[in-house]
């Protein structure tokens, strides 16, 4: 769905780790003027493990002049405590790498509703606005 938003906005999209977050390189953002997370928070909080290596480096990057939007998903229900800790670690990290902020992280409820594609909508025209 976000990938789309982006095309319909004229953005050309490049996809890192398409099935699989460890083929992402943390390093190709630095070819990028928008860059772009999306992820899930696993277990209680945590980065799912098979991105843990990306975020660890990415805080590390000089991204200055970019950029940035996070987007989570999560189950409040089940784990109300720790909904989209991981979106907000990626945040965090972004922060540190020096990008800006071109839209508050987006969290989604488990699967998204039609709620959910308005907001991708506006956080897409957000960042390519940014």
């Amino acid at each position: 769905m976000l990938e789309g938003k982006f095309q319909n906005q004229g953005v050309e999209v490049i996809r890192m780790g398409t099935d699989d977050a460890e083929d992402a390189d943390e390093e190709a953002f630095t070819g990028t003027d928008i860059c772009v997370i999306a992820t899930y928070t696993y277990n209680n909080g945590e980065v799912p493990a098979n991105f843990v290596y990306f975020e660890e480096n990415l805080r590390k990057q000089n991204l200055k002049g970019k950029v940035y939007g996070v987007v989570g998903s999560g189950d409040k229900g089940y784990h109300s405590d720790t909904y989209c800790f991981a979106a907000e670690t990626f945040n965090e990290d972004f922060q540190q790498a020096g990008t800006k902020k071109g839209h508050d992280v987006l969290k989604i409820d488990n699967k998204a509703d039609e709620k959910d594609k308005e907001a991708l909508k506006e956080f897409v025209s957000s960042l390519t606005n940014a």
